[in-house]
């Protein structure tokens, strides 16, 4: 599947000194779905980031953070093998090494013949031009509660439930701590989607109180997949720096 060149909409947002180049293909959204559930109050959210509703001040004040700066607080090594084994374990997160994301990814590199699997951001637009799973990249989302801010690098709807999604390209002898250290930063981003999701009209009169929102760290050697209540967890736990 190659998507239309008309499907995808575009708007840029300066936040602070970064652009982002938001990017939205509404065809894939409308063969997935865009009127009941939880795709419908993407649909709206999404909307309103098109026609640029989305206000300036959390972006700009400095009592904000960005999700991006967020990492786990500081520990023994030891404690943080500990801690990542016992996620595993109960499932809180849970490893791929060769689900759709990893595939995809991989592939994107072979085709630009890319040998090092390492490129950077400029790779996620290839997801919205042919994988019928994507939605949409650099998704500004923000929460006053927390006071936080950032941008999903892509976001895609997979069995039934939304899914966030952040590419961390690296080694593989890196994968493991690096996608360790960004669940925080991750995790906030499922917040603030469930956040934004709850927040719009739902149409479907059997849609659940609160959107079901997965989130993925993936890069080309592997991807860990977990909810966006992590986030609550690790806060109410205290193991979040940066808040």
């Amino acid at each position: 599947m190659t998507a239309n060149g008309d499907d995808i909409v575009r708007r840029e947002f300066r936040h602070g000194k970064v652009a982002y180049g938001f990017q939205w293909n509404r065809g894939t959204h409308k063969k997935l779905g865009n009127t009941n559930g939880d795709l419908a109050a993407l649909w709206a959210h999404l909307s309103a980031v098109r026609a640029g509703n989305v206000p300036a001040a959390p972006f700009t004040d400095p009592f904000y953070r960005r999700a991006s700066s967020l990492r786990l607080r500081k520990m023994s090594a030891a404690r943080r093998v500990a801690l990542r084994m016992n996620l595993m374990k109960s499932h809180s997160v849970v490893a791929n090494l060769e689900d759709d994301l990893v595939q995809r990814i991989r592939n994107y590199h072979r085709v630009r013949g890319d040998k090092s699997y390492t490129l950077n951001h400029a790779v996620l637009p290839d997801f919205l031009q042919d994988d019928p799973n994507s939605i949409a990249i650099e998704v500004p989302v923000y929460t006053e509660r927390y006071r936080l801010t950032g941008h999903i690098d892509l976001v895609r709807f997979v069995d039934g439930h939304v899914q966030v999604c952040d590419y961390k390209p690296g080694s593989l002898e890196s994968t493991k701590k690096r996608f360790l250290e960004s669940i925080p930063q991750v995790a906030a981003y499922g917040e603030m989607m469930t956040h934004h999701l709850a927040g719009t009209l739902r149409s479907a009169l059997d849609a659940p109180i609160l959107p079901t929102v997965r989130c993925a760290i993936f890069d080309t050697h592997s991807s860990w997949h977990f909810g966006a209540d992590m986030f609550v967890s690790l806060y109410e736990s205290e193991r979040i720096s940066g808040l």
